[in-house]
């Protein structure tokens, strides 16, 4: 493969690259089930554990910047059967065409199913996608920075336009400070406003999904040791003002029973509120052509992470050695097609049962597998890092350090298992199990437990070939951890050792404070 990612590819991916259908489609029926402090605070949580994975994958990725980082990290510093079941896991999330069902779906605003049908429409716009990506690398990341540069602008005008709403411009009753919380979390009872809280953490972590596909692209950056820093440097405050910024505003300036708020069309938008409140009539168009932007955004993310984490599992001897072909651009085509084929499977469940239903019950089984595979690589962190140190090494030598080590890995688990149990009790507690159960509780009985029957499977596996079945979960240690396989040992220009070290300094004039706010940001 090639190294031809440049910094600012990075950079807005970082930045845009989670902005999708979770956020802009999801969102607002998630604070009508679950209050606006409800989803606020489930957002918020799973923010923290964003921040957590982010800075653990940067640490490990920059020094080992390995194709197919899910599979390889934690089979070299925890165990193989990790490894082949979070590499598998991870593949499997992004190959399940969650967004193409979501476009399919969205383009019913403009074209009836009736004159078009709906899941013809994810054969539209896989196409042109499947042709980026089998360009080049470099193709995939000029469609990418384009596509999240229009998300990110549209989301800060909405922050904008957001935040004079609920400062009441533009109305007569003055500003709406905190009267739609009330209550600001739904329920009747505590148990109930227990499972309203508990059931918001699907849409935020599918929501979120994509904030450490970092980890995929380092392989393939001109200077992992200085474009994957700048890119994970400003994920807390990204998070922060992108993501909680938006909840908190779509749950100051709308009730939760409000037809915006459980509106099932994009006329019924807490965005294209907002736009509209201060004159802009057209935004449902503008909002639905940007949402489904974000839907073909995380499509071409998709086939890009597809096609490298398939890759990476040949490399490590995890799936067959012709998924690791390259052509002379660079690009794993085998890879690449044969996630497209499960790309397809999208078109003909979307046919046989509708796109809508496709989305939801997608959406639920990646979002949390999505959380097991970063639960996982939080503990790789810790091993990466015990294992480092153990053989006697200087933190000095890493091009980049995840700070708050390890309590940022221990909070990313902790959240983890307080997550899984929360959904559970939600899932379960006092339920009819009828079709829409079914679709939206698809991680019960296909998501996790098909997680950990492959670890178990792989694990046995493995025990059997050393004589001893429970060999195979034992835990890699320290000193035979591989630091030096994959290395990346490259020599920065003067340039560019004078920016890394510029950016770290305290601003001292206003053109400087400038410069690093951008820097943080963007």
């Amino acid at each position: 493969m090639q190294r031809k990612l440049k910094a600012r590819h990075l950079e807005m991916i970082a930045i845009g690259g989670t902005i999708g259908t979770g956020l802009l489609k999801k969102s607002g029926r998630t604070i009508a089930s679950s209050g606006p402090l409800g989803a606020l605070l489930v957002f918020a949580i799973v923010g923290l554990q964003v921040y957590g994975v982010a800075t653990g994958i940067g640490e490990m990725v920059t020094f080992l910047p390995v194709a197919g980082a899910f599979s390889a990290l934690p089979a070299r510093f925890v165990n193989r059967p990790l490894g082949f079941a979070t590499g598998w896991n991870y593949w499997l999330n992004w190959s399940l065409p969650g967004e193409l069902a979501a476009i399919a779906t969205l383009m019913t605003y403009w074209i009836p199913a009736t004159t078009f049908p709906d899941w013809a429409w994810s054969i539209v716009f896989l196409t042109p996608m499947v042709i980026v990506n089998s360009i080049s690398v470099a193709g995939y990341g000029e469609i990418e920075y384009v596509m999240c540069l229009v998300k990110v602008v549209v989301i800060s005008l909405f922050l904008v336009v957001g935040t004079l709403v609920w400062f009441g411009v533009g109305s007569s009753t003055g500003p709406l400070w905190f009267k739609y919380w009330n209550p600001p979390i739904r329920g009747s009872s505590a148990a109930d406003q227990f499972v309203s809280f508990a059931g918001a953490f699907t849409t935020a972590f599918y929501s979120y999904a994509g904030s450490e596909l970092i980890g995929i692209t380092s392989s393939e950056a001109a200077n992992p040791r200085l474009s994957v820093p700048r890119a994970i440097n400003g994920t807390f405050w990204r998070v922060l003002i992108f993501y909680i910024g938006s909840i908190f505003l779509v749950g100051v300036i709308l009730s939760p029973d409000s037809t915006e708020i459980l509106g099932k069309t994009i006329a019924n938008s807490p965005f294209v509120y907002a736009y509209k409140q201060v004159g802009i009539n057209a935004a449902a168009h503008v909002m639905n052509a940007v949402i489904i932007l974000s839907a073909t955004s995380a499509v071409n993310s998709s086939l890009y992470a597809c096609s490298r984490s398939l890759y990476g599992l040949s490399q490590d001897g995890f799936a067959p050695a012709f998924f690791g072909r390259v052509d002379k651009r660079g690009v794993p085509y085998m890879g690449l097609y044969f996630s497209v084929f499960f790309a397809i499977l999208g078109l003909i469940a979307g046919y046989a049962v509708g796109s809508e239903y496709v989305f939801n019950w997608l959406s639920g089984f990646v979002s949390i597998n999505i959380m097991l595979a970063w639960m996982a690589m939080s503990f790789t962190h810790l091993r990466f890092r015990w294992g480092y140190l153990a053989q006697g090494r200087d933190l000095k030598d890493l091009p980049y350090v995840a700070p708050w080590f390890p309590y940022v890995d221990y909070l990313s688990l902790t959240i983890g298992f307080f997550v899984i149990g929360c959904i559970t009790f939600g899932v379960f507690y006092q339920k009819v199990y009828n079709l829409e159960w079914y679709i939206n509780s698809s991680w019960v009985y296909a998501g996790v437990p098909l997680y950990i029957s492959v670890f178990v499977t792989s694990g046995i596996y493995y025990g059997r070939q050393k004589g001893d079945i429970w060999s195979g979960f034992a835990l890699i240690p320290f000193a035979e951890m591989d630091f030096e396989t994959d290395r990346l040992v490259e020599i920065e220009t003067e340039e560019e050792k004078a920016l890394a070290e510029a950016v770290h300094q305290k601003p001292k004039s206003t053109r400087e404070w400038v410069a690093y706010i951008r820097y943080k940001l963007f």
